[in-house]
């Protein structure tokens, strides 16, 4: 007897989501190339070790491990930046010039919503190129233009800063345990419990009253900038502003600069990040549909210096936020032609499914027997017979003499609809 389990799997795909997924990545493939970016793969098993060793990566919890037969723990790849990182730092890149690269795989994760699957697609982008403002401008506004070639035309990305939240945890001097509540309760906006966390905390007015204002730091990206010049506590954190001004003139040159919002109070699980973060929302979808941004001491952890910007799309996430929106052209899973054959005519019934296949139709034979046949959806089908052979197409019937006649009727069908 067989258990019911083995006949439930989440990451199954079905023929049509299947299409949806393809037109999605083909679209995202098509427009990372404009930008010159090339495709890039890396192994779906990699060592514990390399994940263990790097600081602010995934929880060792959420990894799915495997043991090879000499003993050595693996990890089915649950993150695709730092492996490419790793295979930059193992070429010895380090004085390369620009590095474009872009990958569609796998991430496997253990997720403790039993609804959620353990596989998800990624495409995204790692750009590991000179850590300048512009750079930073243009893989946001690739990031925007790629959300416009899937069709949503009511998006947002927003735009963080991590090291200007970084600086202000420094001047807090708190523990572990309270820096990662702080960050989760800015994240969550929760003011209450802000309130709540300082009241118990010895700091000074000062720095408590800007922490309260940190939660409110987002929206119009320009209007945010001046609200938060005006209360910044150093220069580090006046500087960091003035390279989003920066970033957002540069946007203006893209004509993007009205897809962005600023949100200081933004945090990215992934404490490799160091600078310039950014999440895309689109409308009415309660998740982010990409995330991203630099993180220039990444690279630090595997003995080199490469500085580097990325993000990437939730495919899986995108298919149904594309569904929720209408943006999938209509997906045709009809077959072209069947060809069904009587024994006597299996060598004409091959022979003609050869020549349509060559001429680029989608064949499907089968023979005829006394068993019911039930053949897929098509367009035309064709009989082989024993005393005769007929096209039927758009309830027309119609015989003909050889394969030449066949085609023939088929593309004068095809002409006539």
């Amino acid at each position: 007897m067989m258990y019911q389990d083995i006949f439930d799997n989440t990451n199954d795909t079905s023929v049509v989501d299947f299409s949806k997924k393809s037109y999605l990545l083909k679209t995202i493939k098509r427009r990372f190339l404009t930008y010159g970016y090339r495709q890039i793969q890396t192994s779906t098993l990699e060592q514990y070790d390399l994940y263990q060793s790097i600081t602010g990566t995934v929880h060792p919890d959420k990894m799915i491990k495997v043991i090879d037969p000499s003993g050595k723990i693996l990890v089915l790849r649950p993150d695709v930046t730092i492996p490419i990182t790793r295979m930059l730092a193992s070429l010895n890149q380090v004085q390369s010039p620009e590095q474009p690269l872009f990958y569609i795989s796998e991430v496997f994760r253990h997720s403790s919503d039993q609804q959620a699957k353990n596989e998800q697609t990624q495409a995204g982008i790692e750009n590991f190129g000179p850590s300048t403002v512009e750079l930073d401008a243009e893989v946001i506004a690739l990031a925007i233009h790629t959300l416009r070639d899937l069709g949503f035309d009511s998006f947002k990305l927003e735009i963080g800063q991590a090291s200007f939240f970084r600086e202000l945890l420094e001047l807090l001097n708190l523990t572990k345990a309270e820096k990662s509540e702080l960050q989760l309760l800015i994240q969550a906006k929760n003011i209450s419990e802000i309130n709540r966390l300082l009241g118990d905390l010895t700091i000074q007015d000062e720095l408590s009253t800007f922490i309260q204002q940190v939660p409110f730091l987002y929206g119009n990206f320009m209007e945010v900038i001046n609200r938060a010049e005006e209360i910044a506590l150093n220069e580090q954190m006046k500087d960091k502003l003035k390279k989003l001004k920066k970033l957002y003139e540069i946007l203006q040159f893209y004509e993007v600069e009205n897809d962005v919002s600023l949100d200081l109070g933004l945090i990215n699980h992934m404490d490799y990040y160091s600078d310039i973060i950014f999440q895309g929302f689109v409308e009415n979808v309660g998740k982010p549909v990409l995330m991203g941004g630099r993180y220039d001491q990444l690279a630090d952890q595997l003995n080199a210096t490469i500085p580097a910007i990325g993000f990437a799309f939730d495919v899986d996430f995108l298919v149904e936020a594309m569904d929720q929106h209408n943006l999938f052209p209509e997906v045709k899973t009809d077959i072209d032609i069947v060809l069904l054959y009587e024994k006597t005519r299996q060598r004409d019934a091959i022979k003609s499914a050869s020549m349509l296949r060559y001429q680029g139709y989608r064949v499907y034979t089968e023979q005829l027997t006394a068993k019911e046949c039930n053949p897929p959806a098509s367009t035309s089908l064709v009989r082989y017979e024993n005393d005769q052979q007929l096209l039927e197409h758009v309830n027309r019937s119609t015989s003909f003499t050889d394969q030449n006649d066949l085609l023939r009727l088929i593309r004068q069908r095809e002409e006539d609809v």
